[in-house]
């Protein structure tokens, strides 16, 4: 059975409280729900800041890395398709 919050009388399955209108008091089960979502959420967020900050730090390095990458794949295409003709010889 819940008890009001606000007096602590007995509510039985009432969404109100009889005697004062006032809603149940929450179980510490559903304190300890509420905590853990709150949390949840606070860590979701400093991890999502954090993700955009090593973004933001690492781009430049990124780019630098595709460009090499860029000239070097066509390095190696050339290469393979000079392989290739000689092959065919």
């Amino acid at each position: 059975m819940a008890k009001c919050s606000r007096c602590g009388g007995e509510m039985g399955g009432a969404a109100q409280c009889p005697a004062c209108g006032f809603g149940p008091s929450q179980s510490v089960v559903g304190k300890g729900v509420d905590k853990v979502a709150k949390t949840t959420g606070v860590v979701l967020e400093k991890g999502v800041k954090v993700t955009e900050e090593i973004i933001h730090e690492a781009k430049p390095a990124v780019k630098v890395v595709a460009q090499s990458t860029k000239s070097g794949l066509s390095k190696i295409k050339k290469k393979t398709l000079d392989v290739a003709k000689d092959l065919q010889e």
